[in-house]
């Protein structure tokens, strides 16, 4: 999947292919989740979520920052919408031992080798999306 464009008509085929993505991702890894608002960041979270047996609700975490989901691999959801710098909030505690799910993910990027993490950018195309992946392990 490395480099490639998925055309995504709605929000079921967003979930399934996050349950999809979720066979690629492992503890360690660090994806972050580009797309302005309502392009399907979360939608996609939940299905990488599903594709870990999650059946709890999944929200985006913009006021408490982040979330932890006691799955295999452990999930750390992050949402920096709201923060410039993620200094002082414990995130590298969890970057090592999680896989790090981040929203708007600026914040972290001067935390994180960028070659290292998986890159998805999501984009409004017609009424469905454009989703990229990129440095995607296989």
């Amino acid at each position: 999947m490395e480099g490639k464009l998925f055309e995504i008509d709605n929000e079921e085929e967003m979930i399934q292919f996050g349950s999809l993505l979720s066979q690629k991702l492992n503890a360690g890894d660090i994806v972050l989740l580009y797309g302005e608002l309502g392009a399907g960041k979360t939608t996609l979270v939940r299905g990488v979520m599903r594709g870990y047996g999650w059946t709890e609700p999944v929200r985006s975490p913009t006021f408490n920052l982040f979330s932890l989901y006691e799955t295999t691999p452990p999930v750390l959801h992050a949402d920096f919408y709201r923060i410039k710098s993620t200094l002082g909030l414990g995130i590298e505690d969890y970057l090592d031992t999680h896989l790090c799910l981040s929203e708007w993910p600026t914040a972290i990027e001067p935390e994180i080798e960028l070659n290292q993490a998986i890159i998805v950018r999501i984009s409004h195309k017609n009424s469905g999306r454009n989703v990229e992946v990129s440095n995607i392990k296989v």
